[in-house]
């Protein structure tokens, strides 16, 4: 019997059946962290705010501006406040930023992030190398976040 096949479709129909779209799908520019971040190279503010700028005007509704990380780490997010402050003053962009820990993410919500961002790794050993703890004490640090996300009375966007 063919397994494709049914009394009441032909193989033909079984095969052109095809999942139903998302009705929203959400794309998020993450160049200016993602892609920074691997640089030796650090692009001066100015051009990282017309970045934001542009891709807003190119109709980008979502950017990862930077990452609350200490600056002798990650030189080129130290200016990460300043990109979040600048993205949101524009109307209906939804600025993201990555914190890696507790002191990242009450950085993210000083500035006003809508979004924070947290990595974690299932890879016991990339969890050390990425973030210096295990995954259960990024676990564990995910929730003193949420507790002091709560706390400033932030909330999840819908």
């Amino acid at each position: 019997m063919n397994p494709l096949s049914s009394t009441s479709a032909s193989p033909q129909a079984a095969l052109s059946t095809k999942p139903a779209l998302p009705r929203q799908v959400n794309i998020r520019e993450v160049g200016l962290r993602d892609g920074l971040q691997s640089i030796s190279t650090v692009m001066p503010t100015a051009r990282k705010l017309a970045w934001i700028r542009a891709a807003y005007d190119a109709g980008q509704r979502e950017i990862e501006v930077g990452s609350f990380v200490p600056a002798r780490l990650l030189p080129q997010l130290a200016d990460t406040a300043e990109l979040a402050a600048h993205a949101k003053t524009l109307p209906g962009l939804v600025t993201s930023v990555l914190v890696p820990n507790l002191k990242g993410a009450e950085r993210a919500i000083e500035s006003g992030a809508d979004l924070m961002l947290l990595p974690i790794s299932a890879s016991h050993a990339h969890s050390l190398a990425n973030l210096r703890k295990t995954p259960d004490e990024v676990v564990q640090e995910i929730g003193r976040i949420r507790a002091a996300r709560d706390a400033s009375g932030s909330k999840n966007p819908d």
